[in-house]
């Protein structure tokens, strides 16, 4: 799936928030607030001009949207059988390549 240019998607995304924010009747001012963060922090990322994951986060969990952060990543990362394998402990690095065999 090809998205499209990095600038056009974090325009997508503060279009988005700022969608869901006016849905929910709120202003700026107020979803800062609560969110924490100042209301340009929060104009900048509604706007595209970049701004932080914390404040992504941040927002997003101020106007309830917890869901669209943990679409980010997969839905089962770890096998239960995998992390029982390593003896429930986490895997803190990626495998060695393995040379092809001729």
């Amino acid at each position: 799936m090809i998205l499209g240019k990095v600038d056009d998607l974090i325009i997508d995304i503060g279009s988005m928030l700022k969608r869901e924010r006016l849905y929910q009747n709120l202003s700026q001012k107020t979803v800062s607030e609560r969110s924490g963060i100042s209301e340009s922090a929060l104009k900048n990322l509604e706007g595209g001009c970049g701004a932080s994951l914390r404040t992504f986060i941040q927002v997003c969990r101020t106007l309830g949207k917890d869901e669209w952060i943990l679409r980010l990543g997969p839905a089962d990362a770890v096998s239960v059988e995998d992390y029982a394998k390593r003896g429930g402990r986490p895997r803190v690095r990626a495998a060695a390549s393995r040379k092809a065999v001729r």
